[in-house]
């Protein structure tokens, strides 16, 4: 408990104490999981000015471990905003811990792709064959063996799934002839790509929703700072405004924080991510859940259990949608 003690003290110190602020008042700080592009209007509402001109005081950190994040949004009062996967909140709900809600969502779709060995051409080609994952029970190893049921393909059956741990060592293997495909995410399908090897599907193209990156605050929290949050959520808003007509500032961002230089590879991520991924308005749907709440179902049955709308604190967007920020928004500059 003390090395757990010191460890959370470490991540979420400030730099000096903070004043104590009105509730309606006080500053936000607001983790988020990986150095990912998706991540982007986040960083964008903090480095370009958007969360002050929404008179928000906010911090944000990255947390890459999840358990920690969310002691950090629960125990400690360190954090007040969680920015990670859709499976946070019906995790912790799955545990006992019921205060947390999903307020907004950035991504509702898979951003992997499946590669493999450029003589491979077909998806039925990969029978028998060697495919890297993370882990068994990752969301990546999910959304492999979903979109292979999806195509008539039983991946722990026809092929041998092999736990590789990293997205970068599923990659590696690949190119050294370890495994004959694997999913992999940014950048390394881009990586990839440059070298020949066969992107066999891009599971962006799923119909299917997923909540790959979801909002995550304590319930009590939202009730009580709805305005300040309706603000949070307008800063975001007007960030991916911001990043449709600012891409060389978006790709200085994405570089700084990703600490990755070629500009060319970030280029295309950013144009993926605009086209594809990024809404007006981030807004989190139940449907956005279901598939989550399945994936944690394969490995506790009460997960099916659970109602999508019990993990989601919709309020807040609504009113931001009700307002006409957006609509405004885009009215005077599309």
């Amino acid at each position: 408990m003390r090395k757990l003690f010191l460890i959370l003290l470490s991540a979420f110190a400030f730099a000096a104490a903070p004043k104590i602020l009105p509730a309606a008042e006080r500053s936000l700080r607001v983790s988020f999981s990986a150095p990912a592009t998706v991540y982007l209007p986040l960083w964008a509402a903090a480095d370009a000015g958007f969360f002050k001109k929404q008179g928000l005081d906010v911090e944000i950190v990255h947390v890459g471990s999840s358990p920690i994040a969310v002691s950090a949004l629960i125990t400690t009062d360190e954090t007040q905003v969680l920015s990670g996967g859709g499976t946070v909140a019906p995790t912790a709900y799955l545990q006992g811990e019921r205060g947390l809600q999903i307020f907004a969502r950035m991504n509702n779709r898979f951003v992997f792709s499946l590669f493999s060995h450029p003589s491979i051409t077909t998806l039925e080609g990969l029978k028998g064959k060697k495919l890297g994952i993370t882990r068994f029970g990752g969301s990546l190893d999910f959304a492999t063996r979903y979109f292979l049921r999806q195509q008539g393909i039983d991946a722990r059956k026809d092929l041998n799934l092999i736990q590789l741990g990293r997205v970068p060592d599923i990659a590696t293997a690949l190119v050294a002839g370890s495994v004959e495909a694997g999913t992999v995410s940014f950048p390394h399908h881009l990586i990839l790509k440059k070298l020949g090897y066969r992107e066999l599907a891009d599971l962006s193209q799923m119909d299917t929703p997923y909540a790959t990156t979801a909002f995550v605050g304590r319930r009590r929290f939202l009730a009580e700072n709805e305005p300040q949050m309706e603000r949070f959520v307008k800063a975001l808003i007007e960030s991916i405004h911001y990043l449709r007509s600012h891409r060389t500032e978006a790709l200085k961002i994405i570089s700084r924080y990703t600490r990755l230089s070629d500009m060319e590879l970030l280029g295309q991520d950013f144009d993926f991510h605009m086209q594809k991924i990024w809404p007006r308005v981030p807004q989190i749907q139940p449907e956005d859940l279901k598939l989550a709440l399945e994936e944690l179902g394969e490995r506790n049955p009460k997960a099916r259990e659970i109602s999508p709308a019990d993990l989601i604190y919709g309020q807040i967007v609504k009113n931001v949608i009700a307002s006409g920020f957006a609509d405004k928004l885009y009215k005077q500059s599309p």
